[in-house]
């Protein structure tokens, strides 16, 4: 009867010693880990980030995006977006695998703050960047 136990014991604290590590890592995973991708944090991408990170200039209320990806009917950039930090919608310019990945987006009259803009590779995801106007 011993034996039993003990081997019942063994097992139970090793499925334990296995799935508390696995279970920590689920719980410390960000819900958009793999998902979202930038620059700092490229995830399963990294070493492709230069191709996809949209770059943004601001002059006079217009954003202009520019993805350096070359473009091919095979891979290319889909599409840029830019929303307002309280999550207002400002457009979005979709491409072909002809077009060059440059778009130009009008921020509302007077808008300063916070603005996020996507690239997104029919490839490599969906890549962001974070800035303040």
């Amino acid at each position: 009867m011993q034996r039993r136990n003990l081997g019942a014991s063994a097992l139970a604290g090793a499925a334990l010693a296995v799935s508390l590590p696995l279970a920590a890592r689920a719980q410390s995973a960000a819900p958009d880990e793999n998902v979202i991708f930038t620059g700092a944090d490229p995830g399963h991408w990294a070493g492709v980030e230069s191709l996809h990170v949209p770059a943004v200039t601001v002059a006079s209320g217009t954003l202009t995006v520019t993805t350096p990806h070359p473009m091919s009917a095979a891979h290319y950039i889909v599409s840029h977006s830019v929303v307002l930090g309280d999550g207002t919608f400002v457009s979005r310019q979709t491409f072909t695998p002809m077009d060059k990945p440059v778009s130009t987006h009008a921020l509302p009259a007077g808008y300063t703050g916070p603005v996020v803009v996507t690239s997104t590779c029919n490839r490599h995801d969906f890549w962001v960047t974070r800035l303040s106007v």
